[in-house]
């Protein structure tokens, strides 16, 4: 099954759209979302997904409640970490924030793929046998050195992933 990644949306909204048609064009079978969706308003575009959509939250998350309020009837929702078998991978998705607890899965050994975002910064990595997933954000500039638009798609036949930029 292809997985559709996504993180750090931080409300863009238009962008949010776009990286959608993508996921649905690309026929993904799940999205998972590492988290920083901020605005409840703006998470409600992934309800034009043709496929589940389950994700964590992030450090700039602050209004759970009212996530799960305004889209918990469409996105699975988990708070700071996820952990999930789809065809016999075992994923474990954390925005990032807690460093402690994404070293801990990296090097666990337990886990076939690990996703998560914070950082803005798209890469796949692998950590001894695990894949290590970061699919970027979709704010355009985050600093001088860190700029740039982008999502993932994970493929769970292959335990591989490639970053696709959003323009």
């Amino acid at each position: 099954m292809k997985i559709g990644v996504i993180s750090d949306t931080h409300d863009q909204r238009m962008r949010i759209l776009q990286a959608i048609k993508i996921f649905n064009k690309e026929k993904v079978g799940l999205v998972v979302h590492c988290g920083d969706w901020v605005a409840p308003f703006s998470a409600a575009r992934f309800s034009a997904l043709n496929c589940p959509i389950k994700g964590v939250f992030g450090n700039n998350d602050g209004d759970k409640r009212m996530h799960l309020e305004r889209n918990g009837n469409f996105i699975e929702y988990y708070d700071e970490k996820m952990e999930i078998a789809v065809d016999c991978r075992k994923i474990f998705v954390t925005h990032g924030h807690l460093p402690q607890l994404l070293e801990k899965a990296l090097r666990s050994g337990k886990y076939d793929a690990v996703f998560s975002g914070h950082s803005h910064i798209a890469h796949v990595k692998k950590v001894g046998k695990t894949l290590w997933l970061n699919p970027g954000s979709l704010v355009d500039v985050t600093n001088e050195k860190i700029k740039g638009m982008s999502i993932a798609i994970y493929d769970t036949a292959t335990n591989k992933a490639g970053i696709i930029a959003i323009k």
